[in-house]
């Protein structure tokens, strides 16, 4: 069997299919070599049925959509109403999970931030969520006079000598910050570390700019339906 595996997101879209993986702004769908005979999603965007019509069209099988459990694969899930944890964060806290066994914290930077924690006993905690860069950066654009973020992404964090260069290491920084002080806040409360894993599309952007070691797993939400969709 070939299954066809899709994370779409608010921006981007990866997929994975046997050997072959790629990303595509969303809602698009991969053009394939070979025909899947199976197609397993993760979306957190609200037009499902349009996706799984398109999904049927493309493909000529019916889509099969992951969703948040209560517990799943030894973690246990910690909102209160599963169902408004997005598939995504659930599903990548599951795969790290899964991949160590033991206190996982996952980092995805992508258009929003997010950080969850998964205890030594497989508790999820929760977690918080914050702008991504470049929401970051598109607020003072929105706000502030004579600030218009760039194209793609600057990876310095050197004091600016001009405004879009002050803009760009300036929400670096806060970003960096922001997942630093919630590693923190986990060894806190718990007396022992956890291990990071970072994801998402500005990942490579984030990880030399963290005082923590981070484990960077481009595909966790793709793992993740895996063992959601055995």
């Amino acid at each position: 069997m070939t299954s066809l595996d899709i994370d779409m997101g608010n921006t981007r879209t990866k997929w994975r299919c046997g050997e072959s993986m790629g990303a595509l702004p969303s809602p698009h769908l991969p053009t394939l070599d070979v025909d899947p005979t199976r197609v397993r999603v993760a979306t957190v965007l609200r037009n499902r049925g349009d996706l799984a019509h398109a999904i049927a069209d493309r493909y000529g099988i019916e889509a099969e959509f992951a969703e948040t459990a209560g517990k799943l694969a030894g973690v246990r899930c910690g909102y209160k109403d599963p169902a408004r944890l997005g598939v995504d964060r659930w599903l990548a806290a599951v795969a790290a999970w899964q991949a160590c066994s033991g206190p996982v914290i996952v980092v995805s930077v992508g258009t929003a931030a997010t950080v969850d924690f998964v205890d030594a006993n497989g508790g999820h905690e929760g977690g918080f969520i914050a702008p991504g860069l470049r929401l970051l950066r598109n607020s003072l654009a929105r706000e502030t006079a004579e600030v218009r973020p760039n194209g793609s992404l600057d990876p310095s964090t050197a004091p600016g000598g001009d405004t879009r260069s002050a803009v760009s290491g300036g929400t670096l920084l806060m970003l960096a910050a922001f997942v630093d002080a919630a590693v923190r806040g986990f060894a806190d409360r718990h007396g022992y570390d956890a291990q990071v894993f970072l994801t998402g599309g500005d990942a490579d952007l984030l990880s030399g700019r963290l005082t923590v070691p981070v484990r960077r797993e481009p595909h966790l939400v793709l793992d993740g339906l895996g063992i959601a969709l055995p």
